[in-house]
This record gives structure tokens, C-alpha cells and sequence, in this order.
């Protein structure tokens, strides 16, 4: 069935799915605005995942229909017609990137952003990292097996997710993107992963962007490492130190990464920190 091209046809979606509200998230194949105004979405995307977690636990009481519908670029269209022509059975979700920081971040109840720069700035932290490692071995670990070297890993990431921040705001970045960003890490599975400070010196010297610049950008707009990483970036080394540590500390391998992000998605909630806690609560009516 093909929804005729009006915003009334948007806002009564959800009459055809026999729910609350449709939520438009990003993953998949990317749609046009006029093939999302005619109904046409992705029906899993790792996004879908996150979001239905989320308002599940944060808005018990209604049902969703979940669309996902590529970037964030097609999010965002949803969003300007929400806000525009005050549609209310409609949620946009979507990665917040550095949009607060901007200024860019739409204030509307049925527009929603991650807390962090995306879905995987909410969801790893250390005990997710624990929890994964000890429930699929069904062996011990000591917690300070992973916060040490997941804390040293962010304290060395700091000044380069300041850059990445002055870089969004020239509307551009500093991590490659949307690959290759693990050029920047170690990624063997010998050690935890760790930066790699010589690859960062050269994104550096490619850039040309002043230090000074950048310690004034990230401390001015109090920019939180962990918060604001680049989410792939982070996720992947989240994904490779639960690899680390099933090999070197549990001598398992074999566990995919598919498989490992998902498990993060499945836990996370366990072990939410309260400031991700307070931003949904806030945020979902």
C-alpha cells in the first residue's frame, strides 16, 4: 500500500500499523522524502534495535512502529515536517552527533536524540563490556580488568575528540569517516586496543588545525570524551576489547561482531548511568 504524499497520510500511519506512533530512525537504505511520505522503510536496522529498547523502558504504555530510513539526512526530513506541520503520532530518533553542541538540535517532544554522539556513546561502558565477556564464558572477571584500560583508552582520546568537535563545527570531521577510523587504533588482540598516537599526529598535520583552537573549542563547550567520540570509533573498540578479553583473560574466540554489539544493546539498560537514565526520562513524553 502506497501512502498518498500529504502530511495527513504521515501523521495516520500509524492507523495502519495498529499502533501508537511510527519512529523513524536512521539504518538501512536510505529514502527520499517522498518514498518515506509513501510508506517505503527498512524494517531492522541496528538503530531500530536501540530505539525500541529505549521507549519500551521509557514510554511503557504505548505501541510503536519502527521505520528505518537510511541516514540521518532522511531522519531529519521527518523531523522538519513534525515540527512544521505539528505532526503527533510521528517520532523522529536519531544520533545526536555534536548538534547540541552547534546549536543545531531540534526542542520538539517527538524529536529525539541519543545523549551522546550516538547509540553506542549510550550503550558501552565498562560494565556492558564486563557483563558480555563474563555471561558468555560463564567465568569470573575482575571489573578492574576492564576499567583500566577502557579509562586509559579515553583519557588518550580526549584531545582528538575535541578536534573532531572543532571539526563539525567547519562542517567537517576529524576521525575518517565512514570508514577507515580504525587506522587510529591497535587493534590487536594480544593487548586492549589503544591509540595510535603517530596516526593521530598525521590527522593532525593533515588538517592544519591549531592545538590552541582545539583546547579552547572542547573546553568552552565542556565537550565529555566518552559522550562525544566518534560512535563507530567507539563501539569498534569496545567491540575489539570484549574480543581482547575472551581471548587473552577466558581463552574463547570466534564471537562476531554482529553478535557482540547486539549482546551491548540486549544488556545495556542493566547498567545505564544515571545521566543517560535522567536524558531519556527527560526527553521521552
Amino acid at each position: 500500500m502506497a501512502f498518498v504524499r500529504t502530511t495527513t497520510g504521515l501523521n495516520n500511519q500509524h492507523l495502519f500499523h495498529n499502533v501508537d506512533y511510527i519512529v523513524f530512525v536512521e539504518g538501512g537504505e536510505s529514502y527520499t522524502k517522498t518514498q518515506i511520505d509513501q510508506g517505503q522503510f527498512n524494517d531492522e536496522s541496528i538503530d531500530t534495535l536501540f530505539w525500541s529498547k529505549i521507549l519500551s523502558n521509557y514510554k511503557t504504555e504505548s505501541k510503536f512502529k519502527f521505520k528505518a530510513v537510511g541516514s540521518k539526512t532522511a531522519v531529519l526530513q521527518v523531523a522538519e515536517d513534525i515540527v512544521n506541520n505539528n505532526l503527533t503520532t510521528v517520532y523522529a530518533a536519531m544520533d545526536q552527533e555534536f548538534d547540541r553542541v552547534l546549536g543545531k538540535a531540534y526542542k520538539h517532544n517527538n524529536i529525539l536524540y541519543t545523549l551522546g554522539y550516538s547509540w553506542e556513546n549510550d550503550v558501552w561502558n565498562e560494565k556492558v563490556i564486563h557483563k558480555i565477556v563474563t555471561s558468555t564464558t560463564a567465568k569470573d572477571l575482575e571489573v578492574s580488568e576492564v576499567i583500566e584500560p577502557f579509562s586509559k583508552f579515553i583519557k588518550d582520546m580526549k584531545f582528538s575528540v575535541y578536534a573532531d568537535g572543532y571539526m563539525f563545527s567547519k562542517n567537517s570531521g576529524f576521525f575518517p569517516r565512514p570508514t577507515n577510523h580504525l587506522k587510529v587504533i591497535d587493534c590487536t588482540l594480544t593487548t586492549p586496543p589503544f591509540l595510535k598516537k603517530a596516526e593521530i599526529d598525521n590527522l593532525f598535520v593533515a588538517t592544519g588545525i591549531k592545538k590552541p583552537n582545539i583546547y579552547s573549542f572542547g573546553s568552552r563547550k565542556k565537550i565529555c570524551c566518552k559522550s562525544y567520540m566518534y560512535g563507530h570509533l567507539l563501539g569498534d573498540v569496545c567491540k575489539l576489547m570484549v574480543k581482547h578479553l575472551l581471548k587473552i583473560k577466558q581463552e574463547v574466540t570466534g564471537l562476531g561482531d554482529e553478535i557482540i554489539r547486539r549482546l551491548a544493546i540486549n544488556h545495556f539498560l542493566e547498567f545505564v548511568p544515571a545521566e543517560v537514565d535522567n536524558h531519556y526520562q527527560e526527553i521521552i513524553k
